[in-house]
């Protein structure tokens, strides 16, 4: 019954949720200039003139041009000849699946592809290029982005699955700034367009309009990380914040994979510098050293040796640029080894723990009510 009404929902749905988000593309680097190369397919070239009318050009596949900054305007550049000039520019596909290469020449000559709408305008001295696109076309490039290829089906339904509950919730992060979500990790990678590999697309496709909702049918957090080293991280130990429906739980899925485990070396004298000048901590207390020189954390705990010195492991991991704030640490010679587990913050869904769930079977129904115990499957409000 539970697959019928699933598939009942998704016949009733998918042909009309069609939902356009839009999403900032290379936020937070200073983009003086953007080139472009059209990748496939035809665009249209909207340049708004200061009178109210708009100039356009065509762009086939393979044209190319620049985007550069001269005083308050922008200036659409091809082969060093001036094309056009406006305060802000749209380039307007033709087909769905017409794409633009995008690269950043001061920067790096590698392009990242994407499909959808653009608008390109000038913000605080910089290019801000934001992507207008479809919901579940861009979540085929999050889910593309944020697990790569090789898995099974039932983790890509998974990660899409989540990936559309927390782009819903968060739809309004960036609205001040004019836009929704942007392209980073804090949002959700979104690297590239849909990488074009069938299974990613189908997992996207069947379970379309899908998400996750709590108890109060609210759309329920979704937050995930790479790998949570063998216990799941929770919230306020991560962000000061009581989250209903996520704790902190044993995960024996991830840890034989590749990133649930790490070492770091760091001098004992940038370390103890550091906790002196940030913490006060009593270097000289023959008990609080010989605590440092042999650190042991069985769980995920919120601080360093103990609370009493109040340094919180997410500092440390911020401060050293540690891949998680879950280790142990001793002192061999002049430096302090890090013996560490998992990488990213570790609330929510471990991704190489969901991984090898599917990978042993699990269906992504299962895989969800494991990381996330008090939500339930339902259609977007």
């Amino acid at each position: 019954m539970r697959l019928l009404f699933l598939f009942y929902l998704l016949f009733c749905f998918h042909t009309h949720y069609c939902q356009t988000i839009r999403v900032r593309i290379y936020d937070g680097i200073n983009a003086k200039e953007l080139q472009c190369v059209i990748g496939s397919g035809n665009y249209l070239l909207a340049a708004n003139q200061p009178d109210g009318s708009t100039k356009y050009i065509a762009l086939n596949t393979l044209a190319q041009g620049r985007f550069k900054i001269s005083g308050s305007q922008l200036q659409f550049v091809q082969n060093g000849n001036l094309i056009l000039q406006a305060s802000q520019f749209e380039l307007i596909q033709q087909n769905r699946e017409d794409f633009i290469n995008w690269s950043i020449p001061a920067i790096s000559t590698k392009t990242r592809a994407y499909e959808g709408d653009f608008e390109l305008s000038l913000r605080k001295g910089q290019i801000c290029l934001i992507n207008r696109i479809e919901l579940e076309t861009y979540l085929e490039g999050v889910v593309s982005s944020e697990g790569g290829n090789g898995h099974q089906k039932a983790y890509y339904q998974a990660q899409a699955i989540i990936s559309r509950t927390y782009a819903l919730s968060n739809a309004e992060r960036h609205q001040k700034d004019g836009f929704a979500l942007c392209d980073r990790v804090h949002c959700q990678a979104y690297l590239h367009k849909r990488s074009g590999t069938a299974l990613i697309d189908s997992a996207v496709f069947q379970t379309s309009a899908i998400v996750l909702l709590d108890a109060d049918n609210q759309y329920f957090p979704t937050f995930f990380h790479a790998n949570c080293g063998g216990q799941t991280c929770a919230p306020q130990e991560v962000w000061n914040e009581q989250i209903t429906g996520l704790h902190s739980f044993k995960d024996t899925f991830c840890i034989h994979t590749k990133q649930a485990t790490w070492v770091k070396r760091i001098p004992i004298a940038t370390w103890t510098s550091y906790l002196v000048e940030n913490y006060g901590f009593p270097l000289q207390d023959s008990t609080a050293y010989a605590l440092m020189q042999n650190f042991q954390s069985t769980d995920r705990c919120a601080f360093y040796l103990h609370p009493v010195y109040g340094i919180p492991m997410r500092d440390l991991r911020e401060a050293f640029k540690l891949k998680s704030s879950y280790f142990d640490a001793e002192v061999i010679g002049q430096e302090i080894v890090l013996h560490g587990r998992g990488f990213g913050h570790g609330v929510g869904l471990c991704q190489e723990g969901a991984m090898n769930m599917a990978k042993q079977g699990f269906t992504y129904d299962q895989i969800l009510r494991f990381y996330y115990s008090g939500a339930h499957l339902s259609v977007s409000p």
